[in-house]
């Protein structure tokens, strides 16, 4: 049964990275093509190109993304993150970043700086239950 809820990744490239050394594994990882992102084009603080890109996924796709980011995360940033898990949460959707070189490794690391945004939103109507359904959710 898949749960009802969604996931947003985005991510900046800058000039000066290879789009396709990071979209490449993510097709890899995740089954996510580069055309199915949305990416706008903007200039950096010096006049660089800069691409922001974002998808939305939802329903299964969002569940298999989740699953497959949850059993790549080393299980000591895994209980790291579960610790701290209020830290990654605001209102009912948890938080992540991963680090985009690692990425390129084909690596899943949880990093602040240099990272891939990922947000995931459930309805969850008691909030007492956010920090749980959380848990729950990457530790299956």
């Amino acid at each position: 049964m898949a749960h009802q809820f969604e996931v947003t990744v985005e991510l900046i490239i800058h000039a000066t990275e290879d789009n396709k050394k990071i979209f490449g594994p993510i097709f890899e990882l995740f089954q996510i093509k580069e055309d199915e992102f949305t990416i706008e084009k903007t200039l950096g603080y010096y006049g660089n190109t800069i691409l922001l890109a974002k998808i939305l996924l939802t329903k299964k796709r969002a569940e298999e993304f989740v699953k497959k980011i949850a059993s790549r995360i080393s299980k000591t940033q895994m209980n790291e993150m579960i610790e701290n898990i209020d830290m990654h949460l605001e209102d009912t959707s948890l938080f992540l970043r991963i680090g985009k070189d690692e990425l390129v490794s084909k690596e899943i690391s949880l990093q602040q700086n240099n990272a891939i945004k990922i947000k995931i939103k459930m309805p969850i109507y008691k909030k007492d239950q956010v920090s749980k359904k959380y848990i729950d959710l990457l530790t299956v």
